[in-house]
Protein backbone atom coordinates (compact mmCIF):
# COMPACT_ATOMS: atom_id res chain seq x y z
CA UNK A 1 0.00 0.00 0.00
CA UNK A 2 1.21 3.51 -0.77
CA UNK A 3 1.39 6.40 1.08
CA UNK A 4 -0.78 8.21 -1.22
CA UNK A 5 -3.63 5.98 -0.54
CA UNK A 6 -3.45 6.03 3.87
CA UNK A 7 -2.67 9.99 4.45
CA UNK A 8 -3.46 13.57 2.77
CA UNK A 9 -1.83 16.32 0.74
CA UNK A 10 -2.53 18.62 3.86
CA UNK A 11 -3.41 17.75 7.18
CA UNK A 12 -6.89 18.02 8.24
CA UNK A 13 -6.70 20.58 11.38
CA UNK A 14 -10.46 21.00 12.03
CA UNK A 15 -10.52 20.12 15.72
CA UNK A 16 -13.92 18.94 17.61
CA UNK A 17 -13.96 19.11 21.02
CA UNK A 18 -16.39 17.79 23.85
CA UNK A 19 -16.52 18.96 27.71
CA UNK A 20 -18.95 18.34 30.74
CA UNK A 21 -18.99 18.63 34.89
CA UNK A 22 -19.61 16.00 36.94
CA UNK A 23 -19.51 16.33 41.12
CA UNK A 24 -16.25 15.80 41.25
CA UNK A 25 -14.42 16.92 38.41
CA UNK A 26 -14.60 19.22 34.97
CA UNK A 27 -13.28 17.84 32.07
CA UNK A 28 -12.91 18.28 28.28
CA UNK A 29 -11.11 16.44 25.07
CA UNK A 30 -10.02 17.20 21.78
CA UNK A 31 -9.47 15.77 18.95
CA UNK A 32 -7.72 16.23 15.48
CA UNK A 33 -7.65 13.85 12.29
CA UNK A 34 -4.27 15.51 11.30
CA UNK A 35 -2.62 13.30 8.06
CA UNK A 36 -4.86 10.44 7.70
CA UNK A 37 -7.32 10.17 5.43
CA UNK A 38 -9.92 9.47 8.10
CA UNK A 39 -10.08 9.41 11.92
CA UNK A 40 -8.86 6.51 12.88
CA UNK A 41 -8.94 7.60 17.07
CA UNK A 42 -12.13 7.62 19.39
CA UNK A 43 -12.58 8.92 22.60
CA UNK A 44 -14.43 8.08 25.71
CA UNK A 45 -15.73 10.59 28.70
CA UNK A 46 -18.79 9.28 30.82
CA UNK A 47 -18.88 11.41 34.08
CA UNK A 48 -20.89 9.77 36.05
CA UNK A 49 -19.84 6.52 35.55
CA UNK A 50 -21.81 3.63 36.34
CA UNK A 51 -24.31 5.25 38.01
CA UNK A 52 -21.71 6.44 40.62
CA UNK A 53 -21.51 10.26 41.10
CA UNK A 54 -17.87 10.28 42.39
CA UNK A 55 -16.74 8.17 39.46
CA UNK A 56 -15.78 8.40 35.86
CA UNK A 57 -14.15 6.63 33.12
CA UNK A 58 -12.02 8.30 30.46
CA UNK A 59 -10.61 6.37 27.27
CA UNK A 60 -8.14 6.95 24.30
CA UNK A 61 -8.25 4.35 21.71
CA UNK A 62 -5.18 5.00 19.24
CA UNK A 63 -6.57 3.58 15.75
CA UNK A 64 -3.36 4.41 13.54
CA UNK A 65 -3.61 1.96 10.73
CA UNK A 66 -7.30 1.43 10.80
CA UNK A 67 -9.87 -1.44 12.37
CA UNK A 68 -8.22 -4.95 11.90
Amino acid sequence: MGLGLVYLQEPNTIKNSTEGTAKILDFGATEMQGWRKSMEDAHITLAPFAGDPNSALFAVFDGHGGKL
